[in-house]
């Protein structure tokens, strides 16, 4: 069985996404080649998995096209609360599948699993768990930039897939609302639907890293708040280094997690 802890089922996952839903920012036709190599049927083939412990890192060359990726996850979980580990969505997905279907699951399971673990408790899953999880994991793989060119010197491009799995946020405008429990109680007019991809802080860490790009995966952020669906890109394709975009400013004081339930079936 194949879960997202799966490089592989990560880059087959962002591949069936529709590519009209897919934004560029930077130079369009490098961005284009980019979004053409990674995403369509017709390079998969061309792409080699070296994503096992015995293999060289990143997880994925193309010598063709010389152009390597790495996959990673992250989510919206804190690392503690008062000194105490907090158990992030990854983990709580695996306990529960070792719990209900045995601990060799991924063995004797057939198949990919797609599983939506709780992470409602904001107190664990909070907006700031989500900033602090982007840069942490964003600079920690950009510092590695160097080994992957080096274990493939002929691959001169480094691309980051970014599995995005934390929950939908949304700014308020007064504490009052930010007290409450359901974005439901708050009137539609009083609060402003967080957009991560063009967020000024996390712009400003995209711009930091090292890869010459980066594509953004969001696997929640088709959110529908209230009856109303708002509309976002499901993948953002960064040029790094000629990224002209500041970003938009928001108050991440003021971020209200999104409950409701989200729109999980518009998936390509």
């Amino acid at each position: 069985m194949r879960t997202f802890d799966n490089e592989s089922f990560i880059f087959q996952y962002y591949r069936i996404i529709s590519k009209n839903k897919i934004k560029c920012f930077g130079r369009f036709f490098h961005c284009l080649r980019i979004k053409l190599l990674t995403h369509s049927k017709i390079f998969s083939k061309t792409w080699k998995d070296s994503s096992s412990k015995n293999d060289l890192p990143p997880d994925f060359y193309n010598k063709k096209h010389r152009i390597v990726m790495e996959i990673m996850r992250m989510d919206d979980c804190v690392d503690n609360i008062d000194g105490k580990r907090v158990r992030n969505s990854f983990e709580k997905t695996n306990l529960f599948m070792k719990k209900h279907a045995g601990k060799d699951y991924k063995k004797t399971l057939n198949g990919d699993l797609i599983f939506i673990p709780d992470t409602r408790n904001s107190k664990e899953f909070n907006f700031q768990g989500y900033v602090n999880n982007f840069e942490r994991v964003i600079l920690k793989h950009s510092n590695k930039v160097e080994e992957y060119q080096k274990n493939y010197p002929k691959c001169k491009t480094t691309v980051f897939l970014v599995c995005d799995e934390s929950n939908n946020y949304v700014q308020v405008y007064n504490n009052e609302d930010l007290k409450k429990e359901n974005e439901r109680d708050v009137e539609l007019e009083k609060f402003l639907p967080h957009m991560a991809y063009c967020d000024k802080k996390f712009i400003e860490i995209i711009k930091n890293c090292k890869a010459d790009y980066l594509i953004w995966l969001f696997r929640y952020k088709s959110m529908c708040v209230n009856g109303k669906e708002i509309l976002q890109p499901r993948v953002c394709i960064y040029d790094i280094k000629h990224l002209k975009i500041k970003g938009r400013t928001y108050n991440h004081n003021m971020m209200l997690k999104v409950k409701e339930e989200v729109n999980l079936s518009d998936i390509k």
